[in-house]
């Protein structure tokens, strides 16, 4: 490849990415991995040329911080006064809604100097890409020549980003691209050095590509009875280096053993100072919502109820319900941001694994009930209260449910009195947390009030049409919650209460034009109604 242009040798020119005026980015630092991720995933990102610090931005940052200009592959035309973007591509721009990541955004179009001021393909700042270009040097003399394949062609296809979740290096799933992959993947015997090389450099001893999550799963999978992909497996992710142990079975999903925790690959990271593990061929990770994460820890309706004792006053913490509770994504949040207890609710077994395990890396206690280990609906309430009796002495960290979240109107009403008071209800499933809505209402303490943190999908055009229809259901089901409580519990129980919305947290771009995020409602408890 030419030093100057980044040419591979007989391409043809008109496929040259250093051709024409291209659109830029001017991006905050702050906001150039997600707009990179956006770019890549819609393959309209420059990798040719690659993200660097704007010039003469001394001033601005001085006082707005670093911007950063992010190449794409969008041709200009040049018009009288310019160039600009053709129509359609502008088009493009305008749906990734960037506007929604930063308002300070900015796109103009440049042409890339045939110079050699700008690096080759093979950037020796790039961890990866300076692995595999030593790895691919080291072959044996015309082994890719005899795969129609160069070093350079190879290099450049691995991305500038990439996620290690010790130790396990994740690479995008458009990693490679499809054509290069099933050469990578048919002839692994040749590679096996390859990733050898890789994995050493980068301290890791496993490396998979990730692929999104599919909405739903294939009749003759492993995966076939989950058909709607309620448990959010990771179906598609590749092993390309290392042992995962075995592949997943209808049975080690549904019902695995210990040997077969035992026998899987399990994968950590820390964020926030917050300790996760899973196991990635059956448990999803999002690093996206790190965001909202960080945002509850620090929350002041959250960390105002941690328990406290002094001259003044005794306040003995509250307890946090989260329906939808993953690995631990929230719970550990609520958590380390010091409420008491979290009661977590969760179907897939490795999910409910990750989170005993991932409790435990942060010091804190768990345990686990599955659905032999509470009453059935059925059960009388002398069963129940003896249930209750016994599972109130323990003082662990979290409750974990491994069921349907459709037990726990029962379990929380059981609990409710012996327990601190629910202040918080998260609902982290998406597209959308509806049908667990009703319950969160239910749960939030009656006399003192709360929180429920409804996830969504959500348009950036929709936003406010969808606040008002947020705000709207939750005041129904406050009133309807207060109905059936005035039967049983007379006036005090009726009181009119506002559900308010009183927070829109945009934490990521899920699609052109499609957010995700999180509704804050409060419920007001009777006590402030009086």
């Amino acid at each position: 490849m030419s030093e100057a242009t980044g040419r591979i040798p007989g391409q043809p020119r008109q496929s040259d990415p250093y051709d024409g005026a291209r659109a830029v980015l001017s991006v905050p630092k702050a906001h150039v991995k997600i707009v990179k991720s956006l770019l890549e995933s819609h393959k309209i990102f420059d990798r040719y040329h690659g993200i660097s610090p704007e010039p003469n931005d001394a001033k601005h940052a001085a006082s707005n911080g670093q911007r950063m200009r992010v190449p794409t592959t969008i041709p200009c035309v040049q018009l009288a006064d310019g160039w600009s973007t053709t129509a359609e591509r502008a088009q493009l721009l305008v749906g990734l809604q960037l506007h929604d990541i930063s308002p300070d955004i900015t796109c103009s179009s440049w042409i890339p100097p045939e110079t050699n001021s700008y690096r080759p393909v093979a950037a020796s700042h790039n961890p990866l890409r300076k692995a595999v270009r030593e790895a691919l040097e080291a072959l044996p003399s015309g082994t890719l020549a005899s795969l129609n394949l160069t070093i350079d062609a190879l290099v450049v296809r691995f991305p500038d980003s990439y996620s290690i979740y010790k130790p396990l290096l994740l690479l995008p799933s458009n990693s490679l691209g499809s054509d290069l992959s099933f050469i990578v993947l048919h002839h692994a015997g040749i590679f096996e050095r390859v990733w050898d090389h890789i994995a050493d450099a980068l301290h890791c001893t496993h490396i998979a590509l990730n692929s999104p999550i599919p909405p739903s799963n294939t009749p003759s999978s492993a995966h076939a009875g989950d058909e709607d992909n309620i448990l959010r497996s990771p179906v598609n992710l590749t092993p390309i280096y290392g042992t995962f142990g075995p592949s997943p079975t209808l049975q080690t999903l549904s019902a695995p053993s210990q040997k077969d925790f035992e026998d899987a690959l399990w994968v950590h990271t820390t964020q926030n100072s917050v300790h996760q593990t899973w196991a990635p061929l059956y448990t999803m990770f999002s690093r996206g919502n790190v965001k909202e994460k960080a945002r509850l820890l620090s929350l002041p309706s959250i960390t105002s109820l941690a328990p406290s004792s002094s001259a003044s006053q005794t306040q003995e913490g509250a307890t946090a319900v989260d329906m939808y509770a993953g690995i631990g994504y929230f719970s550990f949040s609520y958590r380390r941001a010091g409420l008491t207890r979290v009661l977590c609710w969760e179907l897939n077994p490795w999910s409910v694994e990750g989170l005993r395990r991932g409790a435990a890396l942060n010091n804190w206690s768990g345990r686990v009930f599955t659905p032999a280990d509470i009453p059935s609906p059925s059960s009388t309430s002398g069963e129940w209260e003896a249930w209750r009796t016994n599972i109130i002495k323990g003082k662990e960290d979290f409750w974990i449910f491994a069921m349907s979240n459709e037990t726990a109107d029962r379990i929380v009403q059981c609990l409710r009195d012996y327990i601190p008071p629910v202040r918080h209800v998260n609902l982290g499933l998406l597209p959308v947390s509806r049908l667990s809505w009703p319950s969160a209402v239910r749960a939030v303490d009656r006399r003192l009030g709360g929180w429920v943190h409804a996830h969504e999908n959500v348009g950036v055009v929709e936003m406010d049409e969808r606040k008002v229809e947020v705000e709207t259901e939750f005041q129904r089901l406050t009133d309807e919650c207060a109905d059936e409580r005035r039967s049983v519990a007379g006036d005090a129980e009726g009181l009119k209460r506002k559900a308010q919305v009183e927070h829109v947290e945009k934490v990521k771009t899920y699609a052109p034009g499609v957010v995700h995020a999180v509704i804050d409602v409060h419920i007001p408890g009777t006590q402030a109604a009086e």
